[in-house]
């Protein structure tokens, strides 16, 4: 009935559509008038009921702009304006300011980086469960899981089990990449997903500014101010692979000066399956709490004050360790036990207009407890002070200091053995931007001087520039050297491997004797951010990364020896600067709003990694960073954000993963949807299914874990606030 009478309105379906396409087209105003008179022409042969339903589908879908509905809004119910209204500076990021690139506050499309924002409302609609999956959405980062409590997060390349060791994560100023381990404890890692305020994801070297470990990229994740944290969160929900999570957060005021708000979480994920359908060992449990405050000092000063306390434990299912020389290596199964707690201080002082200074210290300390068995305490101390000031009108310099001491607490076992010392490290770095052109072109010189116990000085310097011609467009480039300093575990590990049967067994050994350097990068950047209309953005980037000193895993030749008994024969390895090589890529992304209520995002991502061994290294094992070379090469993400009528989200996520070669895992597409309904402001309900058209696939396997895999899940979630 209804399409014979759209037909009998405007013909048939070819011209229906031609003129559909033409409203489509029209400005704002001549849009509106046609679109009214549309409706006079559907009320004189429909009832007005259904006339009212169709004249507002006809506006959802011909009304790209908010200008479409500035001029008359008296023929819309307070309903349809409060669905149709999409705050379109909120969405898109070019409007974004980031602190990331240089320290200080600054538009997003006028850095001379590739920056991407994870915005607040990035997490909530992609139904994200915790930080790693809300990373998957970012072009040139690759999120890998690979069982259910352990996560692999790299960017441009080198993703292994704790992720990438030449990437550096922030919360809120505090490293958490791992000093003994060279990655991040992601098992570990949560936090308040309401109160992040966004997540700023730098593709390529930051070591400039944040010093070294900042190779590849830096993620900083950035919880709100407790200022606009006031009142109380409840939030919770249950599923398949989420068996239950809830969160309770409070803010508050005493007096004018002092906000603050404490919060409590708990998560429990149930164990995954195994390829072959079996069920998996491998769930989690993290409880977590903690608290943030800001005090108003005066007009100038503001004090913030923040910590964290967690404990969390997890099934550890290894397919073989080491047990001893009479009894070999067998498969294991037992617990990980990791607690971490953090304490923050950071003081900041506005000098004038322009400038301003920082002084910040936190103290963290990490326990991990293995039933493997092994034991690490790692407590680390760390000052830093940053100025910034204006040099004359066209230049502004940013400088600062810092200091890091780590003390380290392993325990020694049959497996493995490393001392218990300190270290420390100090840094200088100087970050300065000159603006040649006023408002079109900059050019910023900076470099990070960096003193550490194993590698010595290193000076990683970088020079950036970016010409914006007009506000639509801006082109960047840039050039780069970062460092990944060796760990004291890179340097001083001792451990006992696997024991292969035999007569005589096979003993494979790691012992390191402290022969590493720091791994180098010589990066080369490109990008263009391009932005012709309010409603849509596109950016791509282009690099080239050339490798040097990877550290790398080599063996010795094999020998025999009678002690301890039983005989044996010794395979060592060791730890040494074995592998050079090149990384370049491609990376696209883009926004369109191509209506007040839709929103449409997605990026693509090209990598390929080329390593060989350096001219005097040779007995290179087939594992670690060489594995780099297999990952994938292509990487897809597409996102539609759709706001329907009576407070309804529609939100849909695809994925696509390319295959893993080194890994021998196929490629790979996931499919998410969630459903919201927002009743009240202060209520907000959802459903989210993950991987909805597979019924399970793997992401990423290990050498010695077993891995599980991504099966179809779904969970729901309400949150009040009040």
């Amino acid at each position: 009935m209804i399409p014979r009478l759209i037909f009998s309105i405007f013909g048939s379906p070819i011209v229906c559509f031609k003129k559909f396409f033409k409203i489509f087209l029209e400005e704002p105003s001549r849009r509106e008038k046609t679109i009214t008179n549309l409706k006079l022409k559907l009320n004189s042969i429909l009832p007005k009921k259904l006339t009212q339903i169709i004249s507002f589908g006809i506006l959802f879908l011909l009304c790209p702009s908010q200008e479409a509905y500035s001029s008359d809004k008296k023929g819309l119910s307070e309903e349809q304006l409060k669905i149709l209204k999409m705050d379109i500076k909120e969405l898109m990021q070019t409007e974004a300011v980031v602190t990331s690139p240089s320290k200080r506050p600054q538009l997003l499309h006028q850095t001379a980086s590739a920056v991407y924002v994870i915005t607040q409302e990035d997490i909530r609609r992609t139904g994200a469960v915790n930080i790693m999956e809300a990373l998957r959405i970012v072009p040139g980062v690759q999120v890998s899981k690979i069982n259910q409590n352990r996560y692999a997060v790299s960017i441009r390349g080198f993703n292994s089990r704790l992720g990438s060791d030449k990437l550096l994560v922030l919360i809120d100023g505090r490293t958490i990449y791992s000093p003994s381990a060279a990655g991040v404890f992601w098992i570990g890692q949560d936090t308040v997903l309401e109160d992040v305020d966004r997540i700023e994801v730098i593709r390529g070297p930051g070591a400039s500014l944040w010093g070294s470990n900042a190779v590849a990229g830096v993620i900083n994740i950035i919880t709100k101010e407790s200022t606009v944290t006031q009142g109380t969160l409840l939030s919770g929900g249950v599923g398949t692979e989420e068996r239950g999570f809830g969160t309770l957060r409070y803010g508050g005021k005493a007096g004018d000066k002092l906000t603050y708000r404490v919060y409590g979480k708990y998560r429990d994920r149930g164990d995954g399956q195994k390829t072959d359908g079996s069920d998996a060992f491998d769930d989690k449990q993290i409880a977590q709490g903690g608290f943030r405050s800001e005090l108003q000092v005066n007009s100038k000063d503001t004090l913030t004050l923040q910590g964290d306390y967690y404990h969390m434990e997890a099934d550890l299912d290894f397919k073989a360790r080491f047990v001893s020389l009479s009894a070999g290596s067998a498969p294991f199964k037992g617990q990980t036990l990791q607690k971490g707690a953090n304490f923050l201080s950071r003081w900041n002082r506005k000098i004038d207009a322009k400038s301003s200074m920082k002084l910040q210290m936190y103290y963290d300390r990490l326990e991990r407890r293995s039933a493997l068995p092994f034991k690490n305490n790692v407590d680390q101390v760390d000052v830093e002070f940053q100025h910034n000031m204006p040099l004359g009108t066209r230049q502004f310099l940013t400088w600062g200091l810092n200091y890091r001491y780590a003390y380290f607490d392993f325990e020694t076992t049959d497996i493995a053995s490393l001392p218990n010392e300190g270290t420390n490290l100090y840094g200088f770095f100087v970050h300065d931007e000159i603006n040649l052109i006023p408002n079109k072109w900059n050019v910023i010189l900076g470099s990070k001087f960096e003193h550490n116990e194993f590698s010595g000085l290193e000076i990683q310097p970088n020079i950036r520039t970016a010409w914006t011609p007009n506000k639509r467009s801006t082109y960047w480039a840039a050039v780069s050297r970062a460092v990944r300093i060796p760990t004291i575990r890179d340097e001083r590990a001792v451990a006992n491997r696997s024991l292969v049967p035999g007569a005589p067994p096979l003993l494979i050994t790691e012992t390191n004797d402290g022969r590493t350097n720091a791994e180098e990068l010589i990066a080369y950047e490109i990008g263009y951010r391009f932005k012709p209309k309010p409603e849509f953005q596109f950016d791509i980037t282009g690099y080239i990364f050339d490798y040097e000193n990877i550290i790398e895993a080599t063996f010795d030749p094999i020998f025999f020896t009678a002690t301890p008994a039983p005989a044996h024969l010794v395979l060592n390895s060791v730890n040494d600067n074995a592998l050079e090589g090149e990384v370049f890529g491609i990376e696209l992304s883009g926004q369109w709003q191509p209506s007040r209520n839709w929103r449409l995002s997605g990026s693509y991502t090209f990598l390929n990694v080329e390593l060989r061994p350096e001219e005097d290294s040779f007995s290179i094992t087939t594992s670690g960073d060489l594995e780099a070379e297999g990952e994938p090469e292509h990487v897809i993400n597409l996102r539609s954000y759709l706001n329907l009528p009576y407070d309804l989200e529609l939100d849909t996520m695809f994925y696509y993963v390319s295959r893993n070669s080194s890994r021998q895992i196929r490629s790979y597409q996931r499919v998410d949807m969630r459903l919201g309904w927002k009743p009240t402001k202060s209520v907000e309900l959802s459903l989210t299914g993950q991987n909805l058209f597979d019924e399970s696939h793997p992401e990423l396997s290990e050498l010695l874990e077993e891995q599980s895999e991504t099966e179809r899940s779904f969970y729901a979630k309400a949150t009040f606030k009040f």
